[in-house]
Protein backbone atom coordinates (compact mmCIF):
# COMPACT_ATOMS: atom_id res chain seq x y z
CA UNK A 1 0.00 0.00 0.00
CA UNK A 2 1.16 3.07 -0.94
CA UNK A 3 0.82 6.55 1.65
CA UNK A 4 -0.77 8.35 -0.58
CA UNK A 5 -3.50 5.72 -1.49
CA UNK A 6 -3.59 5.55 2.22
CA UNK A 7 -3.69 9.39 2.96
CA UNK A 8 -6.81 9.20 0.11
CA UNK A 9 -8.48 6.22 1.61
CA UNK A 10 -8.38 8.47 4.57
CA UNK A 11 -10.13 11.63 3.13
CA UNK A 12 -12.72 9.21 1.86
CA UNK A 13 -13.84 7.80 4.95
CA UNK A 14 -14.04 11.40 6.05
CA UNK A 15 -15.80 12.75 3.71
CA UNK A 16 -18.48 9.74 3.77
CA UNK A 17 -18.60 9.72 7.44
CA UNK A 18 -19.48 13.91 7.04
CA UNK A 19 -21.89 13.00 4.48
CA UNK A 20 -25.42 12.87 5.72
CA UNK A 21 -27.61 9.58 4.38
CA UNK A 22 -29.71 10.22 1.33
CA UNK A 23 -32.97 11.48 2.13
CA UNK A 24 -34.52 7.76 0.31
CA UNK A 25 -32.98 6.03 3.19
CA UNK A 26 -35.91 3.53 4.64
CA UNK A 27 -34.73 3.10 7.86
CA UNK A 28 -35.20 5.94 10.63
CA UNK A 29 -32.81 7.21 14.09
CA UNK A 30 -33.16 4.87 16.68
CA UNK A 31 -33.78 2.03 14.38
CA UNK A 32 -31.18 -1.17 14.55
CA UNK A 33 -28.33 -0.42 11.66
CA UNK A 34 -29.22 3.53 11.36
CA UNK A 35 -25.90 5.49 10.81
CA UNK A 36 -25.74 9.30 10.89
CA UNK A 37 -23.89 9.27 7.52
CA UNK A 38 -23.54 7.97 4.39
CA UNK A 39 -22.74 3.87 3.99
CA UNK A 40 -20.13 2.59 1.91
CA UNK A 41 -23.14 0.77 -0.13
CA UNK A 42 -24.93 4.00 -0.25
CA UNK A 43 -21.76 5.71 -1.61
CA UNK A 44 -21.01 2.99 -3.99
CA UNK A 45 -24.69 3.34 -5.48
CA UNK A 46 -24.19 6.97 -5.25
CA UNK A 47 -21.14 6.79 -7.87
CA UNK A 48 -21.66 3.63 -9.39
CA UNK A 49 -18.75 2.02 -8.03
CA UNK A 50 -19.05 -1.01 -7.00
CA UNK A 51 -18.78 -1.54 -2.82
CA UNK A 52 -15.64 -3.78 -2.79
CA UNK A 53 -13.81 -0.99 -4.85
CA UNK A 54 -14.97 1.84 -2.48
CA UNK A 55 -14.23 -0.48 0.32
CA UNK A 56 -10.62 -0.93 -1.20
CA UNK A 57 -10.35 3.19 -2.10
CA UNK A 58 -11.47 3.80 1.65
CA UNK A 59 -8.58 1.51 3.01
CA UNK A 60 -5.76 2.52 0.66
CA UNK A 61 -5.28 -0.82 -1.01
CA UNK A 62 -5.49 1.01 -4.17
CA UNK A 63 -5.18 4.53 -5.68
CA UNK A 64 -8.20 5.83 -7.16
CA UNK A 65 -8.38 6.29 -11.00
CA UNK A 66 -8.88 10.34 -12.13
CA UNK A 67 -12.75 8.92 -13.14
CA UNK A 68 -13.48 7.28 -9.65
CA UNK A 69 -11.75 10.28 -7.82
CA UNK A 70 -14.62 12.58 -9.84
CA UNK A 71 -17.66 10.09 -9.01
CA UNK A 72 -16.45 10.80 -5.11
CA UNK A 73 -16.03 13.83 -5.51
CA UNK A 74 -19.22 14.32 -7.16
CA UNK A 75 -21.03 11.98 -4.31
CA UNK A 76 -19.70 14.19 -1.20
CA UNK A 77 -20.05 17.59 -3.37
CA UNK A 78 -16.58 18.45 -3.03
CA UNK A 79 -13.97 19.50 -5.45
CA UNK A 80 -11.76 16.57 -6.32
CA UNK A 81 -8.64 18.12 -4.91
CA UNK A 82 -10.30 18.40 -1.69
CA UNK A 83 -9.79 13.78 -1.31
CA UNK A 84 -5.76 14.29 -2.46
CA UNK A 85 -3.26 14.38 0.13
CA UNK A 86 -2.14 18.05 0.70
CA UNK A 87 1.58 18.77 -0.76
CA UNK A 88 2.53 19.86 3.16
CA UNK A 89 1.35 16.96 4.16
CA UNK A 90 3.37 14.80 1.65
CA UNK A 91 6.44 16.92 2.53
CA UNK A 92 6.39 15.71 5.93
CA UNK A 93 6.88 12.32 5.26
CA UNK A 94 10.13 12.55 3.71
CA UNK A 95 12.16 9.06 4.08
CA UNK A 96 15.77 8.44 4.87
CA UNK A 97 15.71 7.77 0.68
CA UNK A 98 13.96 10.68 -0.21
CA UNK A 99 16.37 13.21 1.71
CA UNK A 100 18.88 10.92 0.23
CA UNK A 101 17.49 10.64 -3.57
CA UNK A 102 17.41 14.62 -3.18
CA UNK A 103 20.80 15.84 -2.07
CA UNK A 104 21.83 13.78 -5.38
CA UNK A 105 19.61 15.55 -7.26
CA UNK A 106 21.07 18.70 -5.46
CA UNK A 107 24.97 17.06 -6.44
CA UNK A 108 24.24 16.49 -9.45
CA UNK A 109 22.52 20.02 -10.78
CA UNK A 110 26.16 21.39 -9.90
CA UNK A 111 28.18 18.16 -11.98
CA UNK A 112 29.34 18.35 -15.82
CA UNK A 113 28.01 15.86 -18.47
CA UNK A 114 31.29 14.25 -18.13
CA UNK A 115 31.35 14.19 -14.61
CA UNK A 116 27.88 12.45 -14.54
CA UNK A 117 28.66 9.84 -17.27
CA UNK A 118 31.60 8.80 -14.80
CA UNK A 119 29.40 8.71 -11.82
CA UNK A 120 26.47 6.56 -13.67
CA UNK A 121 29.24 4.20 -14.63
CA UNK A 122 30.74 3.56 -10.87
CA UNK A 123 27.07 3.28 -9.74
CA UNK A 124 26.35 0.57 -12.67
CA UNK A 125 29.57 -0.80 -11.61
CA UNK A 126 28.48 -0.90 -8.39
CA UNK A 127 24.92 -2.37 -8.39
CA UNK A 128 26.35 -5.34 -11.16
Amino acid sequence: MSEVAQEIGRKIRLWRQATPPPKSRKKRRGEAGWRPHMTIEELAKATGLTVTTVNKLELGYKAPRIESLLLLAGAFGCEPNELLPSLKARSRRKTAKDELLEEIHALTTQMSAKQLRELVKVVREYSS
